[in-house]
């Protein structure tokens, strides 16, 4: 693994915990604006831990399992999203956009992840 997979994670979990604050400045408390808050506090303890530890491969391969789920749990947003940029209304506005902000952050990550794979080989 490359040295600087460990700081992205840390910062793909960093981003992803200030997506949860803004969305639950914005609204409610609910648990749906936690959870991009907790599945970025995971990847980026993930990323702290590969950076202090000699089991670096295997705290990245689960960083990418996470950021995997985070991208198929928050594909759902991608349509509200659309609705939203065409000017129109969904139910759960922050909702949708925090969805569509997970989905981006964690795409990010795995593709970066996936480039530093690549130029391992």
């Amino acid at each position: 693994m490359g040295s600087s997979l460990p700081a992205r994670a840390l910062w793909t979990g960093v981003f992803l915990i200030l997506v949860s604050t803004l969305a639950v400045m914005s609204t409610s408390l609910t648990p749906t604006a936690l959870i991009p808050g907790a599945l970025g506090l995971a990847i980026a303890l993930l990323g702290i831990w590969a950076d202090k530890s000699p089991n670096q491969k295997l705290a990245m391969n689960i960083a990418l399992g996470l950021a995997v789920l985070g991208i198929l749990g928050s594909l759902q947003g991608i349509p509200g999203f659309i609705t939203i940029l065409g000017g129109g209304t969904v139910e759960r506005p922050i909702a949708v956009m925090a969805q569509f902000a997970t989905l981006f952050i964690c795409l990010g990550f795995v593709v970066r992840f996936w480039v530093e794979r690549r130029r391992k080989i």
